[in-house]
């Protein structure tokens, strides 16, 4: 919980030094080098939960349509059923590197694909599903993976809030009997 404050309380920061270097910035048009987009993201596992928390991605603003970029995501679940397990205090921070697609910036609207890969940095507590108050404090790694879809709309020329759908997995792999919450995924923010 203290992470997930720390979190917030960051990307507020950030957020806040971003709008004051473009209130600074009003008399010059040049686009910003970087794209800042804090977001909160809600992921509705196969399994019948649900992982919520916030994210933070910042992507070079290139002249292609193509951005290149990096994030991080904190998503957190407080009971997870999974292969025979009960998990408690389930908590995933992926650090995953991120390609967006720009499809047309024709209109104040802005379609786009975007594809995520990178690691999970996961911590939990696990117990059979038999015995569930016999708890194992489980932390470990994965390959994290995300594809999906969504549309910006352009307030201002750098102020533009943002939905977005797909497909996210935390720890993929080839094992079956890996924990690994995956599922539909939401996100809603605003890029800067």
């Amino acid at each position: 919980m203290k992470f997930f404050r720390l979190l917030s309380t960051g990307l507020l920061l950030s957020s806040m030094i971003s709008l004051s270097a473009m209130a600074q910035d009003k008399g010059q048009e040049k686009p910003p080098r970087f794209i800042f987009s804090p977001s909160f993201e809600f992921l509705r596992s196969t399994h019948g939960n649900f992982f919520n928390g916030p994210s933070l991605k910042v992507n070079y603003n290139s002249s292609s349509k193509f951005k290149l970029g990096m994030g991080i995501e904190y998503s957190s679940s407080a009971v997870h059923h999974d292969n025979g397990f009960v998990l408690y205090d389930v908590r995933f921070i992926p650090v995953y590197a991120n390609l967006k697609y720009e499809f047309s910036q024709k209109s104040k609207f802005t379609p786009y694909a975007e594809a995520s890969l990178g690691l999970t940095f996961a911590k939990y507590d696990e117990a059979p599903d038999a015995n569930p108050t016999a708890k194992t404090r489980i932390t470990e790694q994965g390959f994290y993976a995300y594809g999906g879809f969504g549309l910006k709309y352009a307030v201002t020329n750098r102020v533009k809030p943002f939905v977005g759908v797909g497909l996210k997995g935390f720890q993929n792999s080839f094992n079956d009997l890996d924990v690994n919450p995956h599922g539909i995924t939401f996100h809603v923010g605003v890029s800067f």
